[in-house]
Order: structure tokens, then sequence, then C-alpha cells
């Protein structure tokens, strides 16, 4: 979706929804308590009038039992619009919109709606927000449900949507449990940081906006997940919005590397070098000759990581990416800047990716279920989920220190290097910077949570040449990491030993 024309779209929604609601719904919903179940059929609609509000369908409870929203079959779109319109907003009207435009029991003005989702959604069509695929998936989608939102906001909606895309049919048939991952404390921590640095540290260097997961490396539940400095003036969940995630790409792919024989010693030649009309340049302008991969990965060094995804082949890091839960599309050839992050992906999903480098090589993707109950029959349970081993313990650990070690780090990152400490712990952490800059993160982790935050625009447009993600998005991941660690006493955890491989004259130098 194009996030520049978001605004427009919204005041379009709302003029939409308030001429719809004056001229049709409001008089006709209120006056006779209509309540709609759509199964639209050739031209004989079927509509179901209650005399009361529907009851949820879905129950959605948080890791401490607290409600935090509900799913209410279709039949609840004409009573919730007519007593109270205001629940559509921002996103919400769109989704809705879209879905299931708020119909009257008159034929008349049923098919008026539906010409006015047509040319609404041609609307988006035309202003390339929505593909020809999407539109036609669109004008025949009758059957999404209205839904609720009371607490943790996006972390909700986020669990709705991925409710809807695996469960559906239970949603539907009414009587589903769903208790989730979240914790309203920690999730509420996060929304404060998120909200005070992006004044802080974002705003400053020309952004607007931030978003930020923690996840149980253990098992991928979802701790805290905040989409975005403000819910309620912008309903769009950045943390699982795909977005450019810069060099935090590297150690992805240069697990790869461990995988097939060399290791944090290998040394490459930080030399220019051009594949084709490819030349890639270092961020700082100049190369610095010989590097271990250890330096290149601490100091972010790009020339080195694009020899090193041309030596593993292009493939291999692809592969390497969709083993760690990253599904890029295959149609698309990102070429070797994929491993300076050409490919958008969300937040969530890399958290999820790096859960395995602080898990031992385990994955564990990132999930929002802790367990889905229908009518007494588990359809989920957290506990139950397989962790396959895609990365062999010895690399994941070497990768570990790698990503720890702080004296590499300061060379380039001076007194900011504040923010890759951790009371002396056992840490890991990547930040990135893409092109532009229109977006920078961060990804933090110690043995018991692994962090990552996003932060640039939500219209995508520039920052200014000083973002940089372990400046700005840095102390974002590192300020919940200390809270959550002093306020759980956590003790300290160590990450394994490792045995370096024996480079040889393939492994050791890469020219």
């Amino acid at each position: 979706m194009k996030k520049y024309i978001i605004g427009e779209i919204i005041a379009f929604i709302v003029i939409l929804i308030i001429m719809i609601a004056i001229s049709f719904i409001y008089p006709t919903l209120t006056s006779n308590n209509l309540y709609q179940n759509l199964n639209i059929s050739g031209k004989n609609p079927k509509v179901i009038i209650a005399n009361s509000a529907p009851t949820a369908s879905t129950t959605i409870y948080a890791s401490n039992g607290e409600v935090i929203g509900y799913i209410y079959n279709s039949e609840m779109q004409g009573y919730q619009y007519a007593e109270n319109p205001s629940l559509y907003q921002g996103k919400s009207i769109l989704y809705n919109l879209i879905n299931v435009p708020p119909y009257t029991k008159n034929t008349n003005d049923l098919y008026l709606a539906v010409k006015t989702k047509k040319y609404f959604l041609k609307f988006l069509e035309g202003n390339n927000v929505i593909t020809s695929s999407q539109y036609n998936q669109a004008i025949n989608n009758f059957d999404t449900p209205y839904f609720q939102v009371l607490h943790t906001p996006y972390f909700t909606e986020y669990t709705i949507n991925k409710l809807m895309e695996k469960y559906q049919k239970y949603v539907f048939a009414g009587g589903l449990k769903v208790y989730t991952t979240v914790s309203p404390y920690w999730n509420s921590v996060a929304q404060s940081i998120v909200t005070a640095d992006i004044q802080k540290y974002i705003v400053p260097v020309g952004g607007s906006d931030a978003a930020f997961v923690a996840d149980n490396p253990q098992t991928g539940a979802i701790i805290a997940m905040v989409g975005g400095g403000n819910y309620a003036q912008e309903q769009i969940n950045m943390a699982d919005v795909p977005e450019q995630q810069g060099s935090a790409m590297k150690p992805l792919i240069y697990i790869k590397a461990f995988e097939m024989g060399y290791s944090q010693n290998t040394q490459i030649d930080d030399s220019p070098v051009c594949y084709g009309n490819y030349c890639p340049t270092d961020y700082e302008g100049y190369t610095v000759g010989w590097v271990t991969i250890a330096r290149a990965i601490n100091q972010s060094i790009n020339i080195p990581a694009i020899k090193m995804l041309a030596r593993i082949g292009y493939q291999n890091g692809l592969d390497m990416l969709l083993k760690e839960g990253i599904k890029l599309n295959t149609k698309i050839y990102y070429g070797l800047p994929l491993v300076l992050g050409a490919a958008g992906i969300p937040v969530v999903r890399m958290v999820g990716a790096y859960n395995a480098l602080n898990n031992g090589g385990l994955y564990a993707q990132s999930t929002p279920f802790q367990k889905i109950v229908y009518k007494g029959q588990v359809l989920y349970d957290i506990t139950k989920i397989p962790h396959p081993r895609i990365i062999n313990a010895n690399d994941a650990a070497e990768m570990d220190t790698v990503l720890g070690d702080t004296a590499l780090k300061q060379p380039l990152y001076g007194y900011y290097t504040y923010y890759y400490s951790v009371q002396g712990r056992p840490y890991g952490s990547k930040d990135g910077t893409s092109n532009g800059p229109r977006d920078i993160t961060d990804y933090m982790f110690i043995p018991q949570i692994t962090t990552g935050v996003w932060a640039g625009n939500i219209n995508d447009s520039l920052m200014g040449q000083n973002a940089v993600g372990a400046f700005q998005t840095g102390p974002i991941a590192h300020s919940f990491i200390m809270d959550y660690i002093q306020q759980n006493n956590l003790p300290v955890v160590n990450y394994p030993s490792y045995t370096l491989p024996t480079l040889n004259a393939e492994t050791s130098r890469i020219p």
C-alpha cells in the first residue's frame, strides 16, 4: 500500500461514511434495529433483523486474562454503525468499508451501497493503493466480521488479522476463545518508551514514527508489540509493515557463511568492486582494506557483506532467509543488495529470525497465540509447537559472540556504544540504515528476550542524513531490555561456548 496517500484515503472514507450514515443508514437502522448477516447471491441478498445486539463470537484475552478484544459476526455491522459511527475510524473504516459496506434492508439502498463500495475500490486501485487482484478479491468479499479493540491496540489488531488468516471458519462459527501472549504491563512500558523516544530521538532527525516488538526467543511468544506513537491518530501497525532493514540483514546471511566453513576470523578485502553495473559503496564513503567478518559486521561495512554473498551464492542467502521465516517474493530478484536490506520485511518477522540466533539455532517464529480454544477443542497450543533447528548450535553461539562485541562497535559508534552494553551481560545487537535514509532499525537481544525497532515516516519520506539505526532506534531497544532485566530481576545467562573452524585457502581470505 502506498503510504503517502493514507491521509487522503482516510479523509475520503470519513466523508463517505458520513454521507451514507445521514442518507440511508441512520434513519433506517435506528428505527428498525437492523443487524445484518449478509449472504450476497445474485439479486437476492439475505438480511436478518434481530431485536437485540448479538454477543461476540470470539473473545481475545491477554496473558494475564484481561479481555483485550472481541470479534462479532457480520450481523453486528448494522448495530455497531447505528449506535456508534465513531467506532469506524482510520484503518477500521477502510477495513470495514472494503469488506462489508453498511447496508440497509432497503434493496435500493443495498445496491447503492455496493455501487459506492465499487467506486471506492476503483479509487484505491486507480491510485495504486491496491492491485487489480486485490480489487477483485475485495469486491466479492462480504464475510469480514466487525472487531472491537479494547486494549493493547496494535497487538490486538495484529492478533485478529492472524486469526482471520488461519482460523476464519471458527470465527464465523462462533464460540472461539483466543488466549494471547501479550503482557499488558510490558506492552504499556514499550508504548511509553516508543512514544517518548520518538520525540527525543526520531523527530530531530526528520522521522515521525517508530515500532517495537519483543519476543520470548524460546517460544516466539510476542510479549509486547507497538506499531506507532499514537494508535488513536494513526491506526497503522508499522511493526507489521514491510520496510527495508538496512544492515540488520547482514547477520542473517553471514550465518550461512559460517555454516559453509567461514568464520568471524575470515578476512575480506574492503576494496572497490563492481558486479556488472552494480558498484557497492561503504556507508562512510571510503574503504579500509582487509577486515575480519567480525569487524565487518560490528562496524557495518557494506562491501565485505556484498563480497560474502557473492562468494556463497545469492540462492544460498535467499534459502537461509526462508529457513529463518523470512518469505520474500521469489518473482523479485533483489540481487546482491539483498544482504544490505534491499527487501522490505516487517519488524515482527525480523524479530522471529533473530530468535533463532538468540536461541542456539532453534527457530521460534513470532506468534501472538498462547492457546486457541473452540467449544472445548484446543486448536492451537504454543507448548506443542515444534522449534526446528535451522542453524548449527556452534555457528549460532559464534554469531552471538560477534554481535555482542562492544569493543569492535566502539570505533564506529563512539559513546553511543553505551546502548550496546547491558550491564556486562552477554548480548547481541545489529542496527540498520536504509538508502535515503528512509528506514532505520535495531535488533538487540539477551538470552531471555529478543527485541526489534523500526523508525521512519509512515508516508515513506526521507529522514535527515544523520539518521542512523544505532543512534535513534538503539536507545528504544536498550531502554526496554534494561527495564525488563531490572524489574524481572533476570539472572545472567551466558551463551554456549563454541569452536572456531580451521580456515583454509578458500575460507581464510576473500579478495
